[in-house]
């Protein structure tokens, strides 16, 4: 799409050497900010991000459209990667896969914080309101999600709810939440899959999504030093070689998707798990990311009660 918007070479060039500096409209300029900061630290957003985005020309519904729209690049980016996926055309070359890890492998951050050891958990200061973005509980769509929801977790998302503006998303995010109750495949355990995502979500600094994960982990029989172990010590010695191959690769699916080979899958394969399995963790790794990138760019509170279906 940039040659599109930006024919002209020199201003290609310029563009993604540094957005800020280039010579195009101050909203795609804004634009690029904004993405930037949702893919490389989204729990640095704060609502005066979104205020710049209202102050360039964009509406709410048109903020969180753009952000859904990020949460859901960051998805598939990521399950491209680190799946081996290659370009449309043959364009990848040996064990590098597409333009993102051209992009991103000079990166010394990678997609997510380099330390887990010093993160700390953002905090939505939204007053009363569930989101630093505005709601509409009044369409059809809305009311058929809200019953859904409240046949299954109890209660309505306050997720669902900040991007009400744009119903049509509805679709995507009830499926993300329900493939993130568990284990996707008979390889995976229940525990294995809730540690990946307490892990991820300490990782994203999702001050959303750390009480859901943390009381799924507790449901399937961790307890709190397990949960305080997985967020401090991923790659602890003491881990057995399950556990530390299933961490290790969770935290580099997180980090540094780009840098995947052929060895990570086999690493699991050495312990014992299959590929359905490498599957599983790389999927709940990144919709777990996506998910989180989104509550964190618009602001969302924690929902009254962990998201843990009822059944």
């Amino acid at each position: 799409m940039l040659p599109l918007l930006y024919p002209a070479p020199e201003t290609q060039d310029a563009l993604l050497k540094d957005p800020q500096t280039a010579p195009i409209r101050e909203l795609h300029r804004e634009l690029f900010r904004f993405a930037e900061k949702f893919v490389r630290g989204s729990w640095t957003t704060t609502a005066q991000d979104l205020r710049r985005l209202r102050q360039a020309g964009l509406s709410d519904g048109s903020i969180v459209q753009w952000a859904t729209l990020g949460s859901t690049q960051s998805w598939f980016t990521m399950s491209a990667d680190g799946g081996g996926v290659p370009l449309d055309g043959g364009a990848a070359t040996g064990t590098g896969v597409g333009k993102t890890r051209a992009t991103y492998g000079a990166a010394s951050e990678g997609l997510l914080a380099a330390s887990s050891a010093t993160a700390s958990l953002a905090s939505a200061s939204c007053d009363d309101a569930v989101a630093w973005v505005d709601t509409d509980e009044s369409t059809d769509e809305y009311g058929e999600t809200a019953r859904w929801a409240e046949e299954r977790y109890g209660c309505m998302p306050n997720l669902l709810r900040a991007v009400s503006l744009q119903p049509g998303f509805y679709r995507r995010h009830r499926l993300a939440l329900e493939l993130l109750e568990g284990p996707r495949s008979a390889s995976l355990s229940a525990r294995h899959h809730a540690m990946i995502r307490v892990l991820v979500s300490h990782l994203t600094r999702s001050s959303y999504s750390e009480p859901t994960t943390t009381a799924l982990l507790l449901r399937v029989g961790g307890d709190q030093d397990l949960i305080d172990r997985v967020r401090a010590e991923p790659f602890d010695s003491e881990w057995s070689p399950v556990d530390r191959v299933v961490l290790s690769l969770a935290t580099k699916f997180a980090r540094n998707t780009y840098k995947v080979t052929a060895k990570d899958a086999e690493s699991l394969r050495e312990v014992g798990l299959d590929d359905e399995a490498y599957v599983d963790i790389l999927n709940t790794v990144s919709i777990q990311a996506s998910l989180d990138r989104l509550t964190n760019t618009l602001g969302v509170q924690a929902d009254p009660a962990p998201l843990l279906p009822s059944s």
